[in-house]
């Protein structure tokens, strides 16, 4: 599946353009021709667990890893409108994860789009399984997998979609009722870059919700859901450019989780992905 490559054009309206500082051309040169008299890479070390383990749980934060030159560059728009949400089956046997590609906000010019889905764990005794889809504009569709074809019980899937488009869902049949859908806020019929998101509590007591952010900066919310209630919440994206990582979890459940990962889409170019830049 292939993306539409003019979306790396943007239409020129006269305004200011700052051009990029050229490279001083005999110093670039002379360093490549340079290059072919170092001696090969040799400084290699087996990894410690402490330092795959700080790998694992922050890449961008350790020095083991490759990275990024620092700072953040104009990132033109592109009209993705994706979904994805999952929930515990009603007989709680499997869970279900719905994939969508609107075209509420981009009419006729919205993108469809592919999505993988991961196991990363043990599923039917196999190390990370893989599911491949493609959904087009204005489509949806469904899959599911059975709780007990995960490792002790507990699921986790992880689904990959474009433009750092990123959902994981982890659990197990004993999950609260708690239902969560990640939108996109508008305002007058037009997209705002804020996330929505609506709780919607449809057990018989109530749940202290914990939403942290897991990149950007943005403190922590606690909210307590009343029993068979819903609440919207607005997720402020203004000072990373539309770009969110943030996760839900319940309080005094250690094992249910929920993240949303990605950019608001509105149409309107925006700034490249500030915690990769190392900008934040």
């Amino acid at each position: 599946m292939c993306g539409d490559l003019s979306s790396t054009f943007r239409p020129y309206n006269g305004e200011k353009i700052e051009n990029p500082q050229f490279l001083k051309k005999d110093e670039f040169v002379e360093s490549i021709h340079k290059a072919k008299f170092k001696n090969p890479p040799n400084n290699y070390k087996k990894l410690t667990a402490e330092e795959i383990e700080a790998i694992n749980n922050k890449a961008h934060a350790s020095g083991l890893m490759p990275f990024q030159e620092k700072g953040i560059r104009p990132s033109c728009a592109l009209p993705y409108e994706l979904y994805a949400d999952g929930k515990l089956a009603a007989d709680k046997k499997s869970f279900e994860i719905l994939l969508k590609a609107g075209k509420d906000i981009f009419g006729t010019n919205a993108a469809g789009s592919p999505f993988h889905i991961y196991a990363p764990g043990v599923f039917r005794n196999e190390a990370v399984e893989t599911w491949a889809y493609a959904v087009a504009a204005g489509d949806a569709l469904k899959d599911s997998w059975q709780i007990t074809d995960f490792e002790n019980g507990q699921y986790h899937l992880r689904v990959y979609g474009p433009n750092g488009f990123f959902r994981e869902f982890a659990g197990d049949k004993n999950d609260a009722a708690l239902e969560a859908n990640a939108g996109y806020e508008k305002n007058a019929g037009q997209v705002t870059g804020n996330i929505q998101l609506a709780l919607n509590n449809n057990e018989s007591r109530v749940l202290e919700i914990e939403i942290t952010d897991k990149s950007y900066k943005t403190p922590a919310r606690s909210v307590k859901l009343d029993k068979q209630s819903t609440k919207t919440l607005v997720l402020d994206l203004s000072k990373s450019f539309g770009w969110y990582d943030f996760s839900i979890k319940i309080k005094g459940n250690t094992v249910f989780e929920k993240r949303y990962a990605g950019r608001v889409e509105t149409g309107k170019a925006s700034k490249s992905d500030p915690l990769m830049g190392n900008f934040i």
